[in-house]
């Protein structure tokens, strides 16, 4: 499970070395629309669901304009959906009073709620899982520091994400001889996680110090420098007034009531 893990971190890495015409945008133009497709989708009330359809848009267009596959991104929804039913529930649990009526079908608000938190989630982890498969890491965190992100947190961020797939294939490691050692045992008893979790930390720490030296021997001062600093172009600009354009649309025009309007008269 643990290398299966790390081969979908390292899917990601691959998925973003592609070429398509998505992944040529300027990785400023991407992080910028990104940030605000995040803030527009937060932006709706709880129980507004039909202001939110329409910002299917993105991920409807984006995918098949990068050329990135739906199941690599549809597993890694799977992890977050739980926080957002447990969520949704709550909604159902706590406001019952009918909204409207579906014919004879009764809708409450929790329903809505429900709805729209699972909409919302849908949104939000695709947004940014697009963007991850579209642009290299180390090109957002350069982005990010041009933003004004503190160095020191540009580098948390590039190193966690960078060296997260050496820590579990450490753990992985530790695994297969803890099983090796204990035939018949499906995973790693409660007795002995304590210090399971110990020697995990140690052999951490022991390869961070490894990995810190090399990087030193390799001329590092503490910040990443990316080889890829090119400017935004004329298409970039135009990329970004056009996404923003639609995003303002569809934020403060409920194109859904409307087209229901006219499909009833």
């Amino acid at each position: 499970m643990l290398y299966r893990a790390s081969a979908g971190i390292n899917s990601l890495e691959s998925l973003a070395a592609m070429d398509s015409p998505l992944h040529r945008v300027h990785p400023m133009a991407k992080l910028l629309t990104t940030l605000a497709y995040v803030f527009a989708v937060v932006s709706f009330p709880s129980q507004n669901v039909s202001g939110l359809t329409p910002f299917f848009f993105y991920p409807a267009l984006a995918m098949p304009l990068a050329s990135v596959p739906y199941r690599p991104l549809t597993r890694r929804l799977f992890a977050a959906l739980p926080f957002a039913l447990m969520g949704g529930i709550g909604s159902l649990i706590s406001a019952r009073e009918t909204a409207f009526t579906l014919g004879s079908v009764p809708v409450t608000y929790g329903m809505l709620s429900f709805t729209s938190i699972m909409l919302k989630t849908f949104f939000l982890v695709f947004a940014v899982l697009i963007l991850i498969a579209t642009t290299p890491f180390t090109e957002l965190v350069h982005q990010l520091a041009h933003l004004g992100i503190p160095p020191v947190v540009c580098l948390q961020f590039s190193m966690t994400y960078r060296y997260l797939s050496v820590l579990l294939l450490e753990a992985s490691a530790m695994l297969t001889a803890y099983s090796l050692r204990s035939p018949g045992q499906n995973g790693v008893k409660m007795k002995d996680m304590g210090s399971f979790l110990g020697q995990l930390i140690l052999r951490s720490f022991d390869r961070a110090g490894n990995v810190y030296r090399a990087m030193q021997c390799r001329g590092f001062q503490g910040v990443y420098w990316s080889s890829k600093n090119k400017n935004p172009r004329g298409g970039d600009v135009i990329y970004i007034a056009l996404f923003l354009s639609v995003l303002l649309f569809l934020r403060f025009f409920n194109l859904s009531r409307f087209i229901g309007e006219l499909v009833r008269q």
